[in-house]
């Protein structure tokens, strides 16, 4: 009888959205192999895979980079990191989206990581932009995309969550920071990323149901929203069987 009551499922993005999520991680596993999504470790916020104490230094992120860097599969010594400065004016409760991290490469073989020197407080997020910036040596540096594809940047994003470190990417789309200028103080509220919190969940599901897992323990590390919206997807995929992506089908 209560199962008279309860809702159908529903996707968490819009169709466009989830056609585009669903084809780009087809795309993935032809380029990287599914063994790569299959065998590799879900990265999450512990000791286990990061530094106890995180250290806000060239040296520590430096570290961190190295570590990013080989849980994806591209050698740390091809990296060089830099820092620079995006400040721009704040006011109170504004939504500012400025950038986190850039990526150039320098010479053949060589990339050039930078990262916003204003946005080094939280290790998490510090991942993130590192994944993303790591993403792109993976998809432009070794020709996999051209810097011209419309979608290379939501794309690299996607890619973070192949890789298995979609959790920080998922959980830096929206930061909330306290600043001060000379005088002055406020809060802000920035966004980062090309995927919404949704999209990461969907994406998510994807990667969950292909290895063979619709309640993975890592979900305790995302934030409520992205959760909500994994949990979700996995629900309308197993339901409805409504998903390009094979391998989340054959779970």
């Amino acid at each position: 009888m209560l199962s008279w009551f309860r809702s159908k499922p529903s996707c968490p993005v819009d169709e466009a959205s989830k056609r585009w999520i669903e084809h780009r991680f087809s795309w993935l596993t032809d380029q990287f192999g599914i063994n790569r999504l299959l065998d590799a470790p879900i990265v999450i916020p512990t000791e286990e895979f990061l530094p106890l104490k995180y250290e806000c230094t060239e040296e520590g992120i430096r570290h961190l980079m190295c570590l990013v860097a080989s849980y994806m599969d591209v050698e740390p010594g091809c990296l060089k990191l830099g820092f620079y400065d995006d400040t721009k004016p704040h006011f109170e409760g504004m939504v500012h989206s400025g950038t986190a991290g850039l990526y150039v490469q320098s010479e053949e073989g060589k990339f050039d990581i930078w990262l916003e020197i204003n946005s080094l407080a939280d290790p998490a997020s510090v991942v993130g932009t590192l994944s993303h910036e790591v993403g792109h040596v993976l998809l432009l540096g070794q020709n996999r995309i051209s810097p011209e594809e419309e979608d290379h940047e939501p794309l690299t994003d996607l890619l973070t969550v192949y890789l298995g470190l979609g959790i920080f990417q998922a959980n830096s789309v929206v930061h909330e920071a306290i600043w001060r200028q000379g005088h002055y103080s406020g809060w802000s509220m920035g966004r980062r990323g090309y995927l919404s919190m949704d999209m990461y969940g969907y994406a998510m599901a994807l990667y969950t149901l292909a290895r063979k897992d619709a309640s993975p323990d890592w979900m305790v590390h995302l934030r409520p929203d992205v959760k909500g919206a994994l949990k979700r997807g996995i629900r309308y995929i197993l339901e409805t069987k409504d998903c390009e992506y094979q391998p989340a089908l054959q779970s």
